[in-house]
């Protein structure tokens, strides 16, 4: 068996095997993780629709990515209080307009860095208009319902892109929302 030291004399040893394979071990967490705990910027916004008018497909709500690199998104989760069904459907850069502010929050308590986003929702009762764009998913609730729909970071967001979010719940009154998890500037 061979003994790799460190070189920085600190006497820390790293132990070759029988196999000649270095022996590691590895803890291994999501890529938001990382971002959150070394860098501070991994963010969730939630989305709240009131549904307005029975059976009406409106805009829940929308996040533009301002900065200059790449958005990861790590989960978009779906919640409907309504006893029939939700429909939910996500664009790829629609046209948007209206809303009301929705400002995503720090996974990390101790970063003071705020997200390179402009959010908007309806926020219970300020319209925001999502229009045209390319569908990437539809997901359905049957009655009072949470799904989460997994992206794995793999649904990345550049510079100008938009992902928007709109509701379809049967009875007017209803109340959605929708919480979007994000990394920025993932490597």
């Amino acid at each position: 068996m061979a003994i790799i030291k460190d070189g920085t004399g600190s006497g820390y040893t790293a132990r070759v095997g029988s196999s000649q394979k270095l022996d590691t071990s590895a803890r291994v967490n999501d890529r938001i993780y990382y971002t959150s705990r070394d860098d501070g910027k991994a963010f969730i916004v939630q989305f709240a629709l009131t549904q307005a008018v029975n059976g009406v497909t409106e805009g829940v709500g929308y996040i533009k990515y301002t900065g200059t690199d790449r958005l990861n998104i790590k989960r978009i989760c779906f919640t409907s209080e309504d006893a029939g069904m939700t429909k939910f459907g996500v664009w790829k850069n629609p046209t948007v307009s209206g809303g009301d502010a929705a400002i995503p929050v720090n996974l990390n308590f101790g970063s003071n860095i705020t997200s390179n986003t402009t959010c908007k929702d309806d926020n219970d009762g300020t319209t925001v208009t999502i229009t045209g764009g390319t569908s990437l998913c539809t997901l359905r609730l049957n009655g009072p319902d949470t799904k989460a729909a997994e992206f794995y970071d793999a649904l990345i967001i550049g510079p100008n892109d938009i992902l928007g979010i709109q509701g379809n719940a049967t009875t007017a009154g209803s109340k959605v929302r929708v919480n979007i998890m994000f990394a920025e500037s993932v490597d």
